[in-house]
């Protein structure tokens, strides 16, 4: 029986939080537990399927060691989110007490010219299209320049799959940003951009990535991961890296010495099977390198596409508890709130993500698939985690 000691205060003598009531969040959770109380017993009169077997059992399945693949397919299965999010919410407070983290930062989006085209994408453009641009070098240091001036400690560089552009280009790009301002945090490129400027140059991608810490980047996005099962990738992102080349290039990443963040773009045809392998691809990989920082988890907007979504709240609930519980091996959940709003990253703290992301100062790539555009200020950060019972932490991506 779902009580006040989750929304309100967490009586678990373990957790170094003390979180006070949140009274929306726990009008919404209550109102999920009543909805899922009712499936259930229609389910059961019917004859249908019951989960309760698996979440009756959910904290001595996990005391015996992390949790196995069937285990968290059932949790994801499971009607309410209301258990998992319990446990999951235990584990980010056993991770980072009653801390949230934010940061004050800005995008640079340095292309919509892409190659690939995919399916999902309702931001790309083809070249010579009406809207298609590429940024220079100088619009670079123009842009990073008054992101600086306006407070911004870190500066996002991606853009689309374009293969004339050559090596030097990218290059220049960061070189650009680093003489605006060199204190900037400079996290650019995802591995599906680096593994063309290896193609176009004919270098190989470790040697890529030593260019790009040479000229200062700190750090690689986690873009192009999508889902990792390749049916459903041959249909959303068929002209991008396989699942397999997308975790090689991270691998090669991390052992340059590049720490990276890894995603997942969910609530369009994935199943929950592939949800959880993608989860668990991601584990077995950090258990191999520690190279990642944050999982981030990204809701598909359907915008201008034509595959279909299927995104809700309670969803969202699941996914990211799931990876919290799952990802025993992150440090950090992270929810960019200009993917899922100020209200909805609240309720997710509550539901183990540690980490609403930062201002990201004139984002381009979620907001042209439909997400709010908001010129959201350090003081709106603060406020959002502290609304939420919240001790807010500024820092970068690199959480320093």
């Amino acid at each position: 029986m779902f009580s006040l000691s989750f929304a309100g205060r967490v009586a678990c003598a373990e957790l170094p939080c003390q979180v006070p009531v949140f009274p929306n969040v726990l009008l919404f959770l209550n109102r999920l537990l009543a909805a899922a109380k009712l499936k259930q017993r229609q389910l059961t009169n019917s004859g249908g399927a019951s989960f309760s077997l698996g979440m009756e059992n959910f904290s001595e399945r996990l005391a015996d060691g992390r949790v196995d693949r069937r285990s968290a397919l059932e949790f994801l299965k499971e009607p309410s989110p209301i258990s998992l999010g319990e446990r999951a919410y235990k584990t980010r407070c056993a991770l980072h007490g009653n801390k949230a983290y934010y940061a004050v930062n800005a995008a640079i989006t340095y292309s919509n010219v892409c190659e690939a085209l995919c399916p999902i994408c309702s931001f790309s453009r083809r070249e010579g299209a009406d809207g298609a641009y590429v940024l220079s070098a100088e619009d670079a240091y123009e842009r990073a320049k008054k992101f600086s001036a306006a407070g911004a400690e870190e500066v996002h560089i991606i853009g689309g799959i374009y293969s004339k552009l050559p090596l030097e280009y990218y290059l220049d790009f960061v070189r650009a940003v680093k003489r605006a301002d060199s204190r900037l945090n400079v996290v650019a490129f995802t591995v599906s951009e680096c593994a063309l400027m290896s193609r176009v140059s004919g270098k190989p991608l470790e040697q890529i990535f030593d260019l790009l810490l040479e000229v200062g980047v700190n750090a690689l996005p986690g873009g192009g991961a999508e889902i990792f099962e390749e049916s459903i990738r041959r249909q959303i992102s068929p002209n991008k890296l396989t699942a397999q080349e997308w975790l090689e290039a991270m691998r090669a990443a991390h052992k340059r010495g590049l720490r990276t963040n890894a995603t997942m773009l969910y609530g369009h045809i994935e199943t929950p099977e592939s949800v959880v392998e993608h989860l668990f691809r991601l584990r077995e990989l950090q258990d191999e390198t520690g190279g990642f920082k944050a999982f981030v988890p990204l809701p598909f907007r359907r915008g201008k596409s034509a595959v279909p979504s299927k995104g809700s709240g309670v969803y969202d609930l699941k996914i990211v508890a799931l990876a919290r519980v799952v990802l025993d091996n992150f440090a950090h959940v992270r929810i960019p709130i200009t993917h899922f709003g100020d209200r909805l990253a609240q309720v997710l703290l509550n539901f183990g993500a540690d980490d609403i992301g930062g201002t990201h100062w004139v984002e381009e790539v979620a907001s042209s698939a439909g997400a709010e555009r908001i010129d959201r200020t350090e003081a709106f950060m603060r406020g959002v985690i502290q609304d939420a019972g919240f001790e807010p932490v500024k820092g970068n991506s690199n959480y320093v």
